[in-house]
């Protein structure tokens, strides 16, 4: 086990926010839950961060399994309450990972992208993902956040897909309390327009950030598969696909598996 070398600290997150401290309920900082996001879903408050150490049943999409070891990646969710239900609402994990890349950026990080629905992707191998899950009514959301941060090839040796951390592409470990306060700062700023979104400027910000643009792909959409080219987003968020004939399918997101 890799021993924790920057722990967690909500004092010392808060104090590297700007401006999104006045959207900011509370911060809580755990050694161990068994998922963040399950903790917030049922505990947390609107506009709170919760983050742990470590997650004994740490959950990605559709119910896999997270790894999550102790002391050396980030596992963030925050719980927020829009005034009604935003009619964009299955853009938000798409901007959440927005949020992320540009928050990579501002830690001096370079080269990575967004695998569509919610994977952060680096030169083919996944580097976080993204999990965001409705309190009952959708005018509250949890959104989950993952990053591999300082974990080693040795303690990530049980996952099953090719994956990347921080410090391998930063070439040095890196700041776990400076990397959440960034995400949280660049999270709380597109939330707070979220419901003014401008569909075709989302779109462009997606197409510059899509690892899957112009690139064969295979959808699995529940047994049945789909191949083509990737071809952005819609104004829904869905995957576009050129297949082979050269017409376009889109995908939601709640139904398929997408294969590079």
């Amino acid at each position: 086990m890799q021993p924790i070398t920057d722990a967690l600290q909500a004092s010392i997150i808060r104090q590297q926010l700007g401006a999104a401290t006045q959207w900011l309920h509370d911060i809580q900082v755990f050694a161990e839950l068994d998922s963040t996001n399950r903790w917030m879903l049922q505990q947390g408050q609107c506009g709170e961060v919760c983050l742990a150490e470590r997650q004994t049943a740490g959950r990605g999409r559709r119910g896999r399994q997270w790894e999550s070891p102790e002391g050396v990646n980030l596992y963030l969710s925050l719980r927020w309450c829009f005034a009604q239900v935003p009619k964009n609402l299955p853009i938000l994990s798409l901007v959440t990972g927005l949020a992320v890349v540009d928050a990579l950026e501002d830690c001096a990080i370079t080269g990575h992208g967004l695998k569509w629905p919610n994977d952060v992707y680096y030169a083919g191998r996944k580097l976080g993902g993204i999990l965001l899950e409705a309190v009952g009514s959708l005018e509250q959301i949890v959104i989950g956040i993952g990053l591999n941060v300082n974990m080693l090839p040795e303690t990530g040796a049980a996952i099953d897909q090719p994956w990347v951390s921080l410090r391998e592409i930063h070439g040095a470990p890196m700041n776990r309390n400076t990397l959440a306060s960034v995400i949280i700062e660049r999270l709380l700023a597109r939330l707070q327009t979220f419901p003014q979104l401008d569909v075709a400027q989302f779109q462009q910000e997606w197409q510059r950030r899509d690892v899957l643009d112009q690139r064969p792909v295979r959808v699995l959409s529940g047994s049945h598969v789909s191949e083509g080219v990737a071809c952005g987003v819609d104004s829904q968020g869905q995957l576009q696909v050129r297949l082979r004939g050269g017409s376009i399918k889109t995908f939601s997101s709640a139904d398929v598996s997408v294969r590079m």
